[in-house]
């Protein structure tokens, strides 16, 4: 039976996560008193995985299809079991809590139902920042890392987890690839790390703040997240930084560093990353300037340049209550929101290469309704984008609005209104964790109803595997062949 592959891979991947979960547990006994559900969830995932392995039957070849069926296994069963020692320890008694927290932890959401951080011990701080860390870059990518003579249809999990466009990948690759972009991620990390603690954090809280920017995710180690260093520009500065290096593609940054800064200049999709964040920046800032009381330029330029970075990537952090902004900032920020950063970067939303797309297809729309023989194509960077990609961004497009609108409406059946659905469903489906009023930066989602939490957890998990990963598989015709047994192919001669 083709499942069998499927459970045979999924298998493998949990005990890497199982692996993981042993982190905190080691700290808990070095520093703390011992966490046995952290220990506890990693016999389950060695249990799992052993269970699913023994059942399973490997192979080196892979669809598609398989591809869509292990990523999502994968990420629904290691949000499950990240939820576990929070459940196990008693830090988090409601089922619900505890998968919302581990759902926005693992897509590096960031959205929290958790009033007090400072009350939370270190080591479910350090699991928080961990979880973070592990699903920013991506979990396959990083399995694909550990994993090896998988051939070259492991592509197909790497597509599977992120349906964006990826001009100039090449797929055959894509197991160096993947441990090329985590050493780069592992660097980002790290450089960000020792700037935060050479500004005056401590060690401790540096590294989670790190594991947080690098994912573009938002958790903080303590209750007054970022706005404790809201007069500190340093900091401030090295937040914006890093999280506009997390919002780029981390493809393009490693082929820069071995051929030269002019490949990032020269990509277009990064030149429009950067503009968009200039454009936005100039906005708030003007509103800023104009019609509200702060008169320091410094503090207008940065609290604009943070906030926006901040929403437009999907990073969760604020330096400022911009509750209290001008509408006019406040609607830049909300707009920026859906965006996102490059394609294979750690951010959510719609992502800056599928509004390229979609504006120059768009354009040539407009073009051909006046010249209907002419012919011409989406060029990304000089090179022909395939009709294929050009449909299946038309079809995410549709497909995000969809679920946007479906999604608000339910969530105003669980009680909410009309104005904070809209704006926690985008804080989720684009993997920001920040909304307005009720749930603004200095509020948690704790109030919500166990009915908004589960559709938050729905949307958390389709916004992060970009729609098509999960939705792919609500058709009937997906799983047909996969419990099936394959006919044997022996012939038998008739005498």
């Amino acid at each position: 039976m083709r499942i069998q592959i499927v459970m045979s891979l999924v298998g493998r991947l949990l005990y890497i996560f199982g692996i993981f979960t042993l982190i905190p547990f080691i700290y808990s006994v070095v520093f703390e008193t011992a966490y046995w559900s952290f220990l506890i969830t990693t016999g389950i995932s060695f249990g799992l995985g052993g269970l699913l392995s023994y059942y399973g039957k490997e192979s080196q070849s892979f669809s598609l299809r398989d591809g869509y069926l292990v990523v999502s296994a994968t990420w629904i069963l290691t949000v499950i079991l990240g939820s576990l020692p929070f459940l196990g320890s008693g830090i988090l008694v409601n089922v619900f809590d505890a998968l919302f927290e581990a759902t926005s932890g693992i897509t590096a959401t960031g959205a929290t139902i958790i009033n007090s951080v400072d009350d939370l011990p270190n080591t479910f701080v350090l699991w928080r920042g961990l979880m973070h860390w592990i699903g920013g870059m991506g979990i396959i990518v990083l399995i694909l890392s550990f994993l090896k003579n998988l051939g070259a249809d492991a592509a197909h999990m790497f597509n599977a987890e992120a349906s964006v466009p990826k001009p100039g990948v090449v797929m055959p690759r894509i197991q160096s690839m993947a441990t090329k972009l985590w050493r780069l991620y592992i660097v980002f990390t790290g450089v960000c790390f020792l700037m935060l603690w050479a500004g005056g954090i401590e060690p401790f809280d540096a590294l989670n703040y790190a594991f947080s920017i690098i994912s573009t995710g938002g958790f903080t180690p303590t209750s007054a997240g970022t706005f404790v260093y809201e007069q500190n520009n340093y900091i401030c500065f090295v937040f914006i930084f890093f999280m506009i290096l997390a919002g780029g593609n981390f493809s393009v940054y490693y082929n820069a560093l071995h051929k030269g800064i002019r490949i990032l200049i020269d990509d277009f999709e990064t030149r429009m990353y950067w503009l968009v964040i200039l454009i936005g920046i100039i906005i708030i800032g003007l509103s800023l300037a104009l019609q509200s009381t702060i008169n320091d330029p410094i503090q207008i330029i940065r609290d604009a340049s943070f906030n926006l970075v901040s929403i437009q990537t999907g990073s969760g952090f604020a330096v400022s209550d911009y509750d209290l902004w001008p509408a006019a900032a406040q609607m830049m920020l909300f707009i920026s929101s859906f965006f996102g950063g490059c394609s294979g970067s750690t951010t959510g939303g719609v992502k800056i290469i599928r509004l390229i797309i979609l504006i120059k297809s768009s354009i040539i729309y407009l073009r051909k309704s006046i010249h209907p023989d002419m012919v011409q194509v989406v060029r990304i960077n000089g090179k022909p984008m395939p009709t294929k990609w050009i449909q299946m961004t038309q079809q995410f497009l549709f497909l995000y609005l969809m679920i946007y609108v479906i999604s608000v409406f339910l969530m105003t059946c669980t009680g909410l209104s009309t104005y904070d659905s809209m704006q926690v469903i985008t804080a989720f489906l684009s993997n920001v964790g920040l909304g307005f009023g009720g749930f603004g930066p200095t509020d948690s989602f704790g109030a919500m109803p166990d009915s908004a939490k589960c559709i938050a957890i729905v949307d958390m998990i389709l916004g992060r595997l970009e729609l098509f990963t999960i939705l792919v598989m609500l058709h009937p015709q997906f799983w047909e062949g996969y419990f099936i047994k394959k006919q044997s192919s022996k012939r038998y001669r008739v005498l």
